[in-house]
């Protein structure tokens, strides 16, 4: 009886221990598929490997093609044609713009007068005539501009015998028609003490013998000396 017993439940101990055995193996079996199962193989991993070295040869023969060739060897004429129409795409006017010259204008010249002369600009810059001596012909006429707070005066004793004594308005402008021969010191009347006056000769300096017996002093000395200078060279 006890022998039966000893059987039986050794009959039951293997039964539970295949049971467990059967049980551990299919948890693990699915265990390691549920973890393993998307690793690549070997084989599978050479086959991607081919497929991506051919798929770039694929794609650089559709959008790199060698530019196309002649028989010489030089670059097709169609790519060469392209070349030329960018470059005719350049506007002809920009060109044209960029290399214009500018010229500039000519320097002011004596204008004719109304008497049949010429007109001579003199321009009052600062405290100074521009320019500080001229020379003109009987019958042109002397113009000063740029005059608002300036006028023109003849010097006494610095003027041919004979030719008429002038004085401007202060602040205009002047104009005068010289027909008498010979050399004219003016000055400015509020500024002849910086200086500031001017000569006129006109024709030949008849009297330049007079105006260096004069012996102006100061200022209009210094204008007298300009004066005398420029006859002299002439």
């Amino acid at each position: 009886m006890y022998k039966n017993k000893a059987i039986m439940i050794a009959v039951i101990i293997a039964i539970v221990a295949i049971f467990v055995v059967v049980a551990s193996t299919s948890v693990f079996d699915h265990d390691s598929k549920e973890r393993y199962g998307d690793v690549s193989t070997p084989e599978s991993e050479a086959t991607m490997a081919e497929e991506s070295a051919v798929a770039p040869a694929a794609v650089m023969d559709e959008t790199t093609e060698p530019l196309a060739q002649n028989d010489a060897g030089g670059i097709n004429e169609t790519v060469t044609e392209h070349m030329e129409d960018a470059s005719e795409a350049v506007p002809e006017t920009v060109v044209e713009e960029a290399i214009v010259d500018v010229v500039p204008e000519p320097a002011e010249e004596s204008q004719p007068a109304a008497s049949g002369g010429a007109i001579h600009i003199v321009t009052a810059q600062g405290l100074k005539y521009e320019p500080l001596v001229i020379k003109i012909q009987p019958g042109d006429t002397v113009a000063w501009e740029n005059m608002p707070t300036h006028d023109t005066q003849s010097l006494e004793g610095l003027i041919p015998e004979g030719a008429e004594a002038w004085h401007s308005a202060l602040g205009e402008n002047y104009q005068r028609t010289f027909t008498v021969e010979g050399i004219y010191v003016y000055k400015c009347t509020p500024h002849i003490g910086a200086g500031m006056g001017g000569a006129i000769i006109v024709g030949k300096p008849v009297n330049l013998a007079a105006i260096i017996a004069a012996d102006a002093k100061g200022a209009e000395g210094r204008l007298a000396k300009k004066a005398i200078a420029e006859a002299q060279a002439m």
